[in-house]
Formats: structure tokens, C-alpha cells, sequence
């Protein structure tokens, strides 16, 4: 990678992964996000939504647009040559963690019950906020309210999620990897 791009972002096709996954759902799809200092980011989403990732991954990741570069290539972006022994060897590291096949398996079926509710997926899977008028919250005394402000920890969790699928979302969504050992003072860091 260059001095200027510090990420490689993988996408990989539901067909691939399922040489690694059986039970891979049909039509989700893996980014690999890779940066500079051996971290890898799998990010999973549909296949319609090939269009829109390059703009979720950045905001995601919080990087900006010449920090970037796809394979295989992405319209207004830089690519590189990814070798079949790089290949091989991102496909060892997706399958070592089973966790985003659960992930995977979630992110389907949450897409698919907006979609039959007629909602907005974006907003069920919290990739966007919900609109703020069609957002029907209780009223409360006076004395509880306040005492829930200060309990309840803000949350960007959709409030139109039902239970189970708000406590999935609860849970961390994004795994993380390291290639390079990192010590505890130096992990802390990077999450501050």
C-alpha cells in the first residue's frame, strides 16, 4: 500500500465465503477491512447493497477517501493486486472465527423481516437513524423520567428493533483482529 492508503478493504461473494461457511446465507457478503497496523474489521451485507458500501465502510471506519483502495476494484477508488496466497490466507482468518457466520445469519434475517414489515432496513439494522416523527415515545412521570436520564446510558440502538433483535445488536457486531501483538496500555489507546 501506499504512504497514503492505509486500509485494504477485501469484498468478498456470498458464493466465496460459503466454501468456507456451509451455511452461509444466501446473497450477504464479507468485507475484509485490513489497515496498516494489522487490524482486519468483517463487516457483512447484502449483495444489492454492493453500490453503498464503499460510503458505510468509510463512515464505519472512519477514514477518508484516499486512505482507501478495494478489491476488486470499486469505481473512484485505487485497487491493488491481491495474490492467490493472500487470498488463501484472508479466507484462513474468516473462517477461524465462527461468530460472523452468526452475524451473517442475523444480518439476513433482520434485512429480510424489514422487508416483509415493509420498514426500512437501514433503520432496523441501525445504519441510519429512525425518523424522528414516527418515533412514539411513553410519557412518563415527571420523578421517573429523570431518574431513568440519568440511569439509561444513550443508545444508538433503533427503537422500532423488536426485543430480540435489539439484544443482538446490543452485543458487539464488528469483530476485530490483530496480526500484531499489541500490549494492554496500547490497546486501550486505540479504543479511547
Amino acid at each position: 500500500m501506499t504512504d497514503t492508503v492505509s486500509t485494504l478493504v477485501v469484498l468478498i461473494d456470498a458464493d466465496d465465503v460459503k466454501h468456507v461457511f456451509a451455511g452461509w446465507p444466501d446473497h450477504i457478503c464479507l468485507a475484509a477491512c485490513l489497515d496498516r497496523d494489522g487490524d482486519c474489521s468483517m463487516i457483512v451485507f447484502r449483495r444489492d447493497e454492493r453500490s453503498t458500501i464503499p460510503s458505510r465502510l468509510l463512515h464505519l471506519l472512519r477514514i477518508d477517501l484516499d486512505e482507501v483502495c478495494f478489491v476488486p476494484q470499486v469505481p473512484g477508488f485505487p485497487t491493488r493486486h491481491f495474490r492467490y496466497s493472500d487470498e488463501r490466507r484472508l479466507m484462513a482468518l474468516v473462517a477461524s472465527d465462527p461468530a460472523i457466520l452468526d452475524e451473517a445469519i442475523d444480518y439476513a434475517v433482520n434485512y429480510t423481516y424489514a422487508l416483509e414489515e415493509g420498514l426500512d432496513p437501514d433503520v432496523v439494522l441501525g445504519l441510519k437513524p429512525a425518523p424522528q416523527d414516527k418515533v412514539v415515545m411513553p410519557t412518563l412521570r415527571a420523578s421517573v423520567s429523570r431518574s431513568a436520564e440519568k440511569a439509561a446510558p444513550t443508545s444508538e440502538i433503533s427503537p422500532l428493533l423488536p426485543d430480540f433483535l435489539r439484544r443482538s445488536a446490543e452485543q458487539a457486531r464488528r469483530p476485530r483482529f490483530a496480526s500484531v501483538r499489541k500490549s494492554k496500555m496500547a490497546m486501550l489507546l486505540s479504543q479511547a
